[in-house]
């Protein structure tokens, strides 16, 4: 049952060529080797392929990634991607963005089911990356580019799955406990346990359940006493499904995953800014899997429900999902896949004790797409396209074209288009929002007149991978028009107003934006289990219209992770994370660059320890640029045991 400098692209690039070259060489006078057989991905196309057909720009987070980290967020788990940035903001809440992409221009999946996107309505959000236990992921599956015509509103940026731990033929499970803190910075002690178990509970049904408890103090601010420069939190997360095979081919599954979170940060003596946060999805998916077809149901509620209680304030977003889809193999080489969907999305917010908001909307969809296998499967090629209607807009067309071309076993070429969109979210398309800030001269109005956010994309990737070694490098470009961007539009000049008038903006469809860049990758595992992987990627996010750099985007990211066995039984591992240049406030910040140790011992029985320093040299982003206004964890000690059965 289941920069650096200019010219470390250059040198990537050139080694990275040389290296596939050699590689494609030797497997070429190889007689024999061992068959790997590649894992099965879904998210690139909805239908089961091999992970090198998958389309360019697909990455993956494995079971001994997660291993190697003490995160407690999905964020924290997609650092070292290539053409991805987890970045903390406010109160060190991590945000994703995928190529250059706003972080509600993602979608995230969990086993393929839609989690609500509450980024865009509660400012400063990340609660869409804290839902699931970390200890029950099997793996996460990224596609970088947009994916509406797979997936519609919300992928503009691309898409992030994870995929659970399904339950096997016989029982497994893990118990984890971590505990850590910080030095020399006052706070940020953390303790954590989470359990999983799954398996099978007669011949014909299986359970899985996985929780965890998380509780981390907030890191005080070295230069403001009393003042944390990231919230403290405290949550219990857990997901929990029941299995049911009532005939070969024929699977069904109860499933519920939440989080109760609470998050906490002083701000002085005698004032705390306090949140409550509690997330679910509950529902039901069924399964059809015969010779020539395969199909899929869900039946899903997905709702966040939030509390400021500093500023008295409730929200809640919930998104009422059926979701269909099927792929039929109809000829040599052919794989046709068809899907609907009907989406009802609600959110409301009081402030105050009065109803501030409540707005609600369909959406609907249809997709097709059918993928052919020709010159002797050298040749994949992907036509897809997706149609939306919404309760404010109609008539999205989403196209897709992909090609992958084999020039060997090991060597592929990669080419892909594709148009995206993102609806405009129920705040800011709101006619009759209308909010006033309780600090500042500041009121801003909605505007029911929005456009959807729209871009076409296009990359070109070459990929070498034997079992050994991979080596890949990537270009891409995005146009975006119709960015949705607040336009000031009374009381505009530099300054407060006049005494008694507020300062009046909207939002308006009025920027254009170009992403564009590089991705490198390379990998190489040795006999002896001995890795060395590293990626870089290049970007460049501009408004179209001024000219000028988009902010909160590095120009510049450089990931490598070093690990090799020790002794029997044991590993340790470097990584590095490098963070270029990017524009805040206006101005280029200073680069930084963070350093991460650990070590794995297996102590026999199941039993595992294991112990590292994230952040080894306590860089600060305060102390590093004044532009900067977010900051990140100081030197983290940790330990863990774990015991897998």
């Amino acid at each position: 049952m289941h920069a650096y400098t200019r010219g470390v692209p250059c040198l990537l690039l050139a080694g990275m060529a040389v290296w596939a070259q050699a590689g494609a060489e030797e497997a070429a006078t190889r007689v024999t080797e061992p068959e790997v057989l590649s894992p099965l991905v879904v998210t690139a196309t909805r239908s089961h392929i091999r992970r090198e057909e998958a389309p360019a720009g697909y990455s993956e987070v494995t079971r001994q990634d997660i291993e190697r980290k003490p995160a407690s967020t999905l964020g924290e788990l997609l650092r070292d991607l290539p053409g991805v940035a987890a970045d903390n903001e406010q109160d060190g809440r991590g945000q994703v963005r995928i190529r250059g992409f706003e972080p509600a221009q993602t979608l995230v999946l969990i086993n393929g089911r839609r989690v609500n996107n509450t980024d865009e309505l509660v400012g400063h959000s990340d609660f869409r990356l804290t839902q699931i236990p970390t200890s029950a992921i099997d793996r996460i599956e990224v596609v970088r580019g947009p994916t509406s015509s797979l997936y519609g509103a919300d992928a503009l940026g691309g898409v992030v799955n994870v995929i659970v731990r399904p339950p096997g033929d016989s029982w497994t499970g893990r118990v984890q406990s971590r505990v850590g803190a910080t030095d020399p910075r006052r706070g940020g002690e953390e303790r954590n346990m989470s359990f999983y178990a799954a398996g099978p509970v007669t011949e014909n049904t299986g359970a899985l359940l996985s929780v965890e408890y998380l509780d981390r103090n907030g890191s005080l601010n070295p230069d403001q006493p009393g003042l944390d420069e990231i919230e403290g939190r405290e949550a219990f997360t857990g997901l929990g499904s029941f299995f049911y095979r009532p005939a070969p081919g024929h699977e069904l599954e109860l499933f519920f995953h939440g989080a109760h979170d609470e998050r906490r940060a002083r701000r002085g003596s005698a004032d705390t800014r306090e949140m409550d946060i509690f997330r679910y999805s509950s529902g039901v998916r069924y399964d059809f899997d015969s010779l020539d077809w395969r199909s899929r149901v869900d039946v899903y509620r997905s709702r966040s429900h939030s509390e400021a209680h500093h500023v008295d304030r409730e929200e809640e977003h919930t998104d009422d999902i059926v979701d269909w889809s099927g792929s039929r193999y109809w000829g040599r080489g052919q794989t046709l896949t068809i899907g609907a969907d009907y989406r009802r999305e609600r959110f409301w917010r009081d402030r105050e004790g009065s109803r501030e908001l409540d707005q609600t909307v369909s959406h609907r969809g249809v997709l097709v797409q059918n993928r052919s296998y020709l010159l002797d499967d050298q040749l994949i090629l992907t036509v897809g396209a997706r149609y939306d209607d919404h309760t404010n807009y109609t008539g999205e067309i989403s196209p897709r074209v992909g090609a992958v071309f084999a020039f060997t076993e090991t060597t592929r070429l990669k080419a892909d288009y594709g148009r995206g969109f993102a609806a405009p979210d129920l705040r800011r398309a709101a006619g009759d929002y209308d909010f006033t800030f309780a600090t500042l001269p500041r009121r801003i109005i909605g505007n029911a007149d929005l456009e959807p956010e729209r871009s076409d994309s296009y990359s070109l990737g070459l990929e070498f991978e034997d079992a050994r070694r991979r080596a890949a490098v990537t270009v891409f470009r995005n146009d975006i028009k119709d960015l949705i961007d607040l336009e000031c539009i009374e009381y505009c000049e530099p300054g407060d107003p006049p005494a008694g008038e507020l300062v009046l903006s909207t939002y308006r469809n009025v920027d254009r934006a170009r992403t564009q860049g590089v991705e490198l990758e390379g990998a190489h595992r040795w006999d002896n289990g001995m890795l060395l992987r590293a990626n870089y990627t290049y970007l460049d996010a501009r408004d179209r219209d001024s000219g000028e750099a988009l902010e909160r985007r590095p120009r510049n990211r450089f990931n490598l992770l070093a690990e090799t066995p020790t002794w029997p039984g044991a590993s340790a591992h470097v990584r590095t994370e490098y963070i270029g240049s990017q524009r805040r406030s206006g101005n280029w910040t200073r680069d930084y660059t963070l350093f991460h140790i650990g070590v794995s011992q297996a102590l026999g029985s199941g039993f595992f320890l294991r112990a590292g320093i994230d952040n080894l040299t306590d860089q600060r982003l305060a102390d590093l640029d004044e532009a900067y206004t977010n900051e990140i964890r100081g030197r983290f000690y940790y330990t863990s045991v774990a015991w897998e059965f």
